[in-house]
């Protein structure tokens, strides 16, 4: 029987032409052909993308904190590219001059970048550098072999030290004949690196030189000369899209619309629709946590294109967020109600108030972003969006095939990333890295200042240390052992799991009834908004009976037949307290029996519609967020 290996997202190599000294998309330069190409193998995923000038900026900080030289001029005029991979947190390997120099990651312990050399960039720095950086370690002759044969260094076999070596930092390990062995962790200080008699490993060698790599020649190289070597792979990738654009529309024989969000892969698509279709409307969903940036670029483009026939529908999330945390918590990477509340809600009431018999939307998911969308396919169903069918035109592309095609079309794309935002989006999403969070506080403190305020609300109220803040455990609804382990490293002591309920309650059996008993009081005005839910509604001068649910505002407690009546019921009263108008149940609901109420943005159910089909009550993001869906 086959062992199953990990799920792949992308590939693990990208090509490069030696004579333009760029990188390509396929195997085989549209200026040279196939002389001179060759493969680069990198980190999966392989999602490679441009650095922009702010990246560079940081890689250069980073560098000369640590190694203490510049390496700008080894950059300088050439292309560069960053390649995401796997770490504790935000981790990029560099690649310029057809090689990969290093890795620059973010430590969240300490809150800083650090840098990491790869042979050849090691190779490279000490030839440039020599013993003018910081960082490097001489070991003699005899030593050599055996490091090369897999030995760490130890302190007997150390010539020479540089004086700022501390521990645990990376050095470079360089022979007496000047030749770069590897790179390696120092396990011990300066001084006791460079006493014969320390004991014990003096250097942890981590990357062993296997010998001369490849490099090009370092010409100088533009973004157009990029387009121009990359021109035939690229335009096939484009007219693949199209293609696919087009049958689909066929297919479904739908209106056709672009979901744009202001990042660069939804500007890729609405490229794609602009070069494809005459006609075609374009949604924007303000989550009213958007970068004001983004919704000044948004307005800007359709300004622009409107008259040239493009719709703008934007969906418009209003202050839905700073209501919807007041009953939920922050949101967490696991416990994403923020989405449904901010997007989902108000797209679905967008489609079906301009596209009440549906749309086709395209939309920039790539397979690479996660596994999730990976297996999702490239034309889907929303079971949160029913009257929407959901299309990747780019679904196979890369993020260096997205910035190649923009760069070629010269589409006008978000200011923010030339700031050094990659991610596109709401400013205080709980999937985005400490990197992210602490380049946030640097280019938008504004903002950070807006969210850590109502964290530092929260914070208080759960009784929680300030590094639940710092340190972004916030993100988190229920830690992983990753959070855990990082946790007990900073000594402090956050709670594996954040229980919040704005409304709590018990059932307790009595004799054939089921009693349930809310910590608020039973306010029936509001509950006989949304009772019709559970069946036909009675109503008395201190009750109100929903199907075989009594809600005794005397007694302060919900009489239930059973069980499930009794959660149903008390989902019943969470929903008429803790709605935020989201509007997902208008949209699921067949009789078009639910309406938000636009003042009190809270939904009312139409009694003379309503059948109780209870569809409702499973589209609820209260329901699927809170996990009541799971005993419903």
């Amino acid at each position: 029987m086959r062992k199953k290996g990990p799920v792949v997202l992308g590939r693990f190599w990208i090509y490069w032409c030696e004579k333009c000294n760029v990188p390509l998309i396929s195997e085989k330069c549209s200026v040279h052909g196939e002389d001179g190409v060759f493969k680069i193998t990198l980190t999966p995923p392989g999602d490679v993308r441009f650095a922009f000038e702010r990246d560079i900026e940081l890689i250069r900080a980073v560098f000369l904190e640590h190694y203490g030289v510049d390496i700008k001029e080894l950059m300088d005029g050439k292309i560069v590219l960053l390649n995401k991979i796997p770490g504790e947190d935000d981790s990029y390997e560099i690649i310029f001059d057809g090689f990969i120099f290093g890795i620059i990651s973010f430590d969240p312990r300490s809150l800083k970048w650090r840098p990491g050399l790869k042979e050849e960039g090691a190779r490279l720095l000490w030839e440039k550098f020599g013993k003018r950086m910081k960082k490097w370690v001489i070991i003699d002759r005899g030593a050599v072999e055996p490091v090369k044969n897999g030995a760490n260094v130890l302190p007997v076999g150390i010539i020479e030290a540089e004086e700022s070596i501390r521990r645990n930092d990376e050095v470079i390990v360089v022979s007496e004949d000047g030749e770069v062995v590897g790179v390696g962790i120092a396990k011990k200080d300066y001084e006791e690196l460079i006493n014969p008699s320390s004991r014990g490993t003096g250097i942890k060698m981590k990357r062993k030189a296997k010998g001369s790599g490849r490099r090009t020649n370092g010409k100088k190289a533009k973004i157009e000369d990029v387009i121009r070597a990359n021109s035939q792979a690229l335009e096939e990738k484009v007219k693949e899209a199209k293609e696919f654009m087009r049958k689909t529309a066929e297919k479904f024989k739908l209106p056709v619309s672009v979901a744009f969000s202001g990042g660069k892969d939804s500007l890729a698509v609405l490229g794609l629709a602009l070069e494809e279709f005459d006609e075609f409307t374009v949604f924007f969903n303000n989550t009213g946590i958007e970068f004001p940036e983004t919704v000044e670029y948004v307005e800007s483009l359709r300004k622009e294109l409107e008259p040239k026939g493009v719709r703008f529908i934007v969906a418009d999330a209003g202050d839905a967020f700073w209501r919807a945390v007041n009953i939920f918590s922050p949101p967490g990477m696991d416990y994403r109600w923020c989405c449904k509340v901010t997007k989902l809600g108000p797209i679905t009431l967008a489609i079906k108030r301009h596209f009440p018999q549906g749309v086709l939307m395209f939309v920039g998911q790539r397979k690479f972003e996660s596994f999730k969308r990976y297996k999702q396919g490239r034309v889907w169903r929303n079971s949160w969006v029913p009257n929407e069918i959901g299309a990747a035109p780019i679904f196979h592309w890369t993020a260096l095939e997205v910035w190649l095609y923009i760069f070629s079309r010269k589409l006008r794309y978000n200011p923010l990333y030339e700031r050094g935002i990659d991610r596109i989006g709401c400013f205080l999403c709980p999937s985005q890295s400490l990197a992210e969070i602490e380049r946030l506080k640097k280019e938008k403190p504004e903002l950070w200042s807006k969210w850590e305020k109502e964290l530092e609300k929260w914070r208080k109220k759960l009784n929680l240390p300030k590094e639940w803040i710092e340190y972004g455990f916030w993100r988190w609804r229920k830690l992983g052992k990753r959070e855990v382990a990082l946790a007990k490293d900073l000594g402090v002591e956050i709670p594996r799991e954040r229980k919040w309920d704005v409304i709590e309650f018990s059932i307790e059996e009595e004799g054939e009834s089921f009693i349930v008993r809310p910590s608020t009081r039973i306010n029936l005005r509001r509950i006989r908004e949304v009772a019709p839910i559970l069946g036909e509604v009675e109503e008395g001068s201190n009750y109100l009976k929903a199907g075989k649910n009594l809600f005794d505002a005397e007694k302060n407690i919900i009489v239930s037949p059973s069980h499930e009546e009794a959660i149903a019921s008390m989902f019943l009263l969470k929903r008429a307290y803790e709605c935020v108008g989201c509007g997902v149940c208008v949209t699921s609901c067949p009789e078009n029996a639910i309406f938000i109420d636009e003042k009190r943005k809270k939904a009312v159910v139409i009694a003379e519609r309503c059948t109780h089909c209870r569809e409702c009550m499973n589209s609820c993001p209260l329901v699927v967020i809170q996990g009541i869906d799971r005993i419903l």
